[in-house]
């Protein structure tokens, strides 16, 4: 699978796509980019009758798997992003194998508990009460390994 931004294949990447695709809603946009280009979201009120916050909030979801992109400033602005998905059982084991690799490469430098430690951790991050570099640092880890289990573990999408 690749787009114009050669965002690397993953697990992560493989669900928030398709995530997307099997909304018809959501294709349904796709479709109108594909056609019109660059739109405003007041666009899509007037085409599917959406309301404002469920475009917007559409076309975000849209942005952040890369199938859209958003222009800089006010109003919402998106145009389409040209894809192609080539999807092999190879491509899915190789996606797969990294995660499991970067969990593994964590629970052997860090510890069988690490993964857990890093979940309790969270809440104080999340309530703002520890920033990333305090949270790795209680934690002994490093901050960019620190910031790899976060990802792995999807707690930036919280």
């Amino acid at each position: 699978m690749s787009t114009t931004d050669n965002t690397p294949l993953s697990r992560k990447r493989l669900h928030s796509v398709f995530e997307q695709l099997a909304n018809d809603r959501k294709l349904d946009i796709l479709g109108y980019a594909a056609e019109h280009g660059e739109f405003p979201v007041t666009d899509l009120k007037d085409e599917f009758g959406f309301p404002h916050t469920t475009a917007h909030e559409y076309c975000r979801d849209l942005a952040e798997a890369g199938l859209l992109y958003r222009e800089k400033g006010k109003p919402a602005v998106y145009s389409p992003v040209d894809f192609d998905i080539h999807l092999s059982l190879d491509a899915i084991s190789t996606a797969v194998a990294a995660e499991s690799e970067t969990v593994d490469y964590m629970l052997a430098e860090y510890g069988d508990g690490i993964v857990e430690e890093v979940l309790d951790i969270w809440e104080r991050v999340d309530a703002g009460d520890l920033t990333y570099r305090e949270a790795s640092a209680a934690l002994e880890m490093t901050h960019a390994d620190f910031l790899r289990l976060a990802a792995e573990l999807e707690l930036f999408d919280r």
